[in-house]
């Protein structure tokens, strides 16, 4: 059954924030500023865990502002769980990628491997019949939602309602890929996901973001923000306006808004404050500005996205990327893995998990249309 999600909640709140004790003061506020009832209720704090990343490589959720959510949440009576599913490094062990990157114990002992009880559930989708969920998502009175900022080469940015993939269990999510396998279907598949729990409150990580080639060896960027809402749709808005970018440059956020489920024009946003873009915000080499990047992405990304590309010297042959390529697209016999261009479906899972950074995005027309479109 999914949550009904109130399309009216466009209240964003931006706070300026750093990753030491006075994270929790900030938490407070909004906690205060967005007031739900806490007392009694099973509450699910979902960060980000892509993988095994310590906190300082700025991939994951932050412990202070996990630790911060957790106590604060605690104090008000709600009982809590921490937990997410990483991406392929992590897959059945969450609880070593979340002492990686601190989270476990930021915690202080509400962590959970959340992909312990999964539930296999229906989704009204063009592409998916039915995903694996974790149960924990299902069953929380409340989800508090804590993704983290940052560029992403098949969904440009991933934020609060990207986040929510991470409810799908294992395997799953290599499925989804294939099955969804171009940009814009899975965009449409993401919000299908996002649309079978939506979070009660969403508090974005962007206190450092990530820009260029994210989520995992992108370069970091310190904004110094911490922005909430009840609605991740909208949060998102806001999050892509803060830098300098159009909601359409995100087709997910994009559809999202389309279908109803936020606001996502900035002129109907209440804010508590000026929002000032930040500028030079570098997207990931996929990304094409403007309405051609939106009209390409949409109708050619098939024939003209970057193709990932093996840097030999630094692969050291883990076998990461082949074993969970959803389009069995890599092969690996001794030394570096071998890409099957025809397989490949552009959705650069294998960039993304690398744990050397030794895949880079490279190659075909859309370097050449970033060079003619991309502002001088």
């Amino acid at each position: 059954m999914d949550r009904k999600i109130n399309p009216t909640t466009a209240r964003v709140l931006i706070f300026d924030a750093a990753y030491d004790e006075s994270m929790e003061q900030v938490i407070a506020r909004i906690l205060d500023d967005l007031p739900l009832s806490w007392e009694g209720k099973k509450v699910l704090v979902k960060p980000n865990i892509l993988g095994p990343c310590a906190p300082e490589e700025g991939v994951t959720t932050h412990p202070f502002l996990v630790r911060a959510v957790v106590r604060q949440l605690r104090q008000r009576g709600g009982k809590v769980i921490v937990g997410d599913n990483p991406g392929v490094q992590g897959y059945g062990d969450s609880e070593n990628a979340g002492r990686t990157c601190g989270l476990v114990d930021a915690a202080e002992g509400c962590f959970v491997n959340l992909g312990h009880n999964p539930v296999r559930y229906q989704v009204s989708s063009r592409y998916l019949d039915s995903v694996m969920i974790a149960g924990d998502v299902l069953d929380a009175d409340i989800v508090v939602n804590l993704p983290k900022l940052k560029t992403h080469g098949l969904t440009n940015i991933t934020a609060a309602v990207k986040n929510t993939f991470g409810y799908v269990v294992g395997g799953d999510k290599m499925r989804i890929h294939s099955q969804a396998n171009t940009p814009r279907r899975f965009a449409e598949a993401l919000v299908d996901i996002y649309q079978i729990r939506p979070p009660e409150l969403n508090i974005l990580d962007a206190v450092v973001a990530m820009e260029g080639n994210g989520p995992h060896h992108g370069s970091l960027r310190t904004l110094g923000k911490v922005l909430a809402s009840e609605n991740a749709v909208s949060l998102d808005a806001v999050a892509i306006h803060l830098i300098g970018q159009e909601v359409k440059s995100v087709p997910h956020v994009q559809i999202a808004g389309g279908r109803g489920l936020g606001e996502v024009d900035l002129s109907r946003i209440s804010l508590n404050g000026k929002l000032i873009p930040v500028t030079d915000f570098k997207l990931p080499t996929t990304f094409i500005p403007g309405l051609t990047g939106v009209v390409l992405n949409r109708f050619l990304s098939r024939w003209i996205n970057c193709i990932p590309e093996i840097i030999k010297e630094s692969c050291r042959a883990c076998g990461i990327c082949v074993k969970h390529c959803p389009g069995e697209a890599m092969q690996m016999e001794t030394g570096p893995p071998q890409i099957d261009r025809d397989k490949c479906i552009n959705c650069y899972c294998c960039q993304e998990m690398c744990p050397e950074g030794a895949i880079r995005l490279s190659g075909r027309t859309i370097n050449v249309l970033r060079s003619i479109y991309s502002p001088r």
